[in-house]
């Protein structure tokens, strides 16, 4: 039977039994409707999009200052990995550690001054004694007095790592510029004192007025315990942002908790999926692990490394960023930036990304925000870079 003998035997039957043909026309929309729904509300649902499928917005210098919501992780002007980080929302500012070491103090506080033009830094947050996370806060000294950040900036509260594994030279400078904060005004308080709202401190900081931007700071079952490896005296903190009723977006800081500390972590608190992600421990093979990432699961990550140098004489594989990292954290994302990187023709340090903002513009309504991009080198993704491409592989999304 021809297609046109088809569809005149259908006219035909339709006029004969037109209750039934009503019936299967109803039966079809209702099928194609239940389609719909079943897709929109279960399918994807159980199949989203890979987490690395959008890319982000591009952004530009000239609108990071007056930002609703901005997070900067600084790069190290020194040819070392090392972590510094500013969050800024409105007048409030919150840094992050101060890192890579005490020759970088001057670099932090430049790049602190185009930010924090009141000389106030109403948070500070000191992840764990390691030098590559607190040598900015102590700072070089010359004529008998120090640049570090916590001598030339005030400081509102001061939130520090409960635990240390080893009390170094550094670390008792660090505790002299801490009770020097003290008589200046500031509030210090730990982790686990956070935690559990005593003292004065609280779990959850407002960074603004309208209190839709907190500042949460997570339980670690090592603020209570001694761990071997310092790095899992880490404190840890989820900045959230809400959108409204429907929505909110996270970013997860855990300085450098190691393997047994996520998987802590994720046991003791109720984590969300991220926006973005800071990499644990610079990138490194122990940290970002899968007990994390599949709870988080980011879509963008900012390590704070020197990509490629072999700053503690260490093999290959425990090089940052890893390998390792670089296969578990591809099962999410590909959106992942590198603060600097190791010049093998200079022994010296280039920028990769370079200082690395996320920001949300203040033009936009709340339904059309974005997350928007700004580095100072180039916003080329890791596994995109001519390094990548002679170091490592890529398996991921």
């Amino acid at each position: 039977m021809s297609r046109r003998s088809k569809q005149r035997a259908a006219r035909e039957a339709a006029k004969k039994h037109p209750k039934l043909f009503a019936a299967v026309v109803i039966i079809l929309v209702i099928a194609l409707i239940l389609g719909v729904c079943y897709y929109f509300f279960i399918y994807k649902k159980k199949h989203p999009a890979p987490a690395g499928a959008p890319g982000v917005v591009a952004g530009s210098v000239a609108e990071i200052a007056s930002a609703d919501l901005s997070i900067h992780f600084i790069a190290p002007a020194v040819k070392a990995s090392g972590d510094s980080a500013l969050i800024k929302v409105g007048n409030t500012e919150v840094l992050i550690d101060a890192g890579p070491n005490k020759s970088n103090t001057a670099e932090i506080a430049d790049y602190l001054e185009a930010y924090c033009t009141d000389g106030v830094l109403e948070y500070v947050i000191a992840t764990h004694s390691d030098s590559d996370h607190i040598a900015g806060f102590v700072g070089a000294s010359s004529g008998g007095k120090r640049n570090g950040i916590l001598y030339t900036y005030r400081v509102g509260t001061l939130i520090t790592f409960d635990q240390v594994t080893e009390e170094t030279a550094l670390y008792n400078d660090y505790c002299e510029a801490i009770e020097y904060a003290k008589e200046q005004g500031t509030a210090v308080y730990t982790g686990l004192q956070c935690w559990n709202g005593a003292d004065g401190a609280k779990r959850t900081y407002y960074l603004d007025e309208a209190q839709t931007i907190s500042m949460n700071i997570l339980y670690n079952y090592y603020y209570e315990h001694v761990s071997p490896d310092n790095n899992n005296h880490s404190v840890c903190m989820l900045l959230s942002q809400s959108l409204g009723e429907a929505e909110s977006k996270h970013y997860l800081f855990t300085g450098d908790l190691e393997e047994d500390g996520e998987i802590r972590l994720v046991e003791n608190n109720d984590l969300p999926k991220v926006e973005l992600y800071k990499a644990g421990h610079h990138g490194s093979k122990t940290s970002s692990t899968n007990a994390l990432l599949e709870v988080i699961q980011p879509k963008y990550v900012a390590v704070c490394c020197c990509a490629g140098y072999n700053q503690y004489g260490a093999a290959e594989e425990n090089i940052f960023p890893t390998q390792a990292f670089c296969d578990r954290i591809g099962a999410y994302t590909d959106k992942v930036y590198v603060t600097i990187m190791w010049d093998e023709a200079t022994d010296g340090f280039a920028p990769m990304n370079g200082d690395i903002v996320f920001y949300y513009g203040k033009s936009e309504s709340e339904a059309e925000k974005s997350l928007k991009l700004w580095c100072s080198n180039n916003s080329t993704v890791l596994k995109d870079t001519e390094w990548f491409q002679k170091n490592r592989t890529w398996s991921g999304v």
